[in-house]
């Protein structure tokens, strides 16, 4: 299994789990002097002591918003919360711009088969400019390929890209109502 911390709000670190027997057996690029055994075998140098703090500064916080008897009951219990947070978010947003008419949304619209990240077209205009936009009242968004190479290429806009809408588990509905009315003035302009 590998992640980047990044994707569970901690710092821009690989994360790699693997049975000892399987990362033993994996070729692997390592600076000379590290040990031929895992782990030590992955890493290509000083580790990043800091980064690593980060690391778990990010899974206590998420541990601090669950309950339970142990870390992994509270880290469980956090995620489920969340999940049904972003996932209360996600219909909210969907259903307000299911009634914009110059918003087309790329991908599912059931809240169970997808993130709480959206791609989004405004009226067939740019990206860039609805997002400098969107900025302007205080909503930000990212506009462009964001490194989805492959998908934007199948979507047909690996030119200029697509908005990218995201919500996370410390937005409130407020925040999505926010950028409903930004994305109503922005298709109306």
């Amino acid at each position: 299994l590998v992640a980047s911390a990044y994707k569970f709000f901690g710092p821009h670190t690989g994360c790699l789990y693997g049975r000892f027997d399987v990362l033993d057996a994996l070729p692997v690029y390592k600076v000379r002097p590290a040990p031929d055994t895992a782990p030590d075998r992955w890493e290509t140098g000083t580790q990043s002591f800091e980064s690593l703090a980060g690391v778990t500064a990010a899974v206590d916080y998420l541990a601090s918003l669950g309950s339970g008897g142990s870390r992994r009951d509270q880290l469980s219990d956090a995620m489920a919360r969340i999940g049904a947070h972003e996932g209360r978010l996600s219909q909210r947003f969907l259903d307000g711009i299911a009634g914009m008419a110059s918003v087309r949304l790329f991908g599912s619209t059931d809240v169970k088969s997808r993130a709480p990240i959206f791609a989004i077209e405004v009226g067939g205009r740019l990206p860039d400019d609805v997002a400098a936009e969107l900025g302007r009242d205080g909503v930000f968004v990212w506009a462009g390929g964001y490194y989805a190479v492959e998908v934007m290429e199948r979507l047909g806009r690996s030119d200029s890209g697509l908005v990218r809408v995201g919500f996370v588990h410390y937005n409130t509905k407020d925040e999505v109502d926010r950028v409903l009315a930004a994305l109503e003035r922005s298709a109306i302009g």
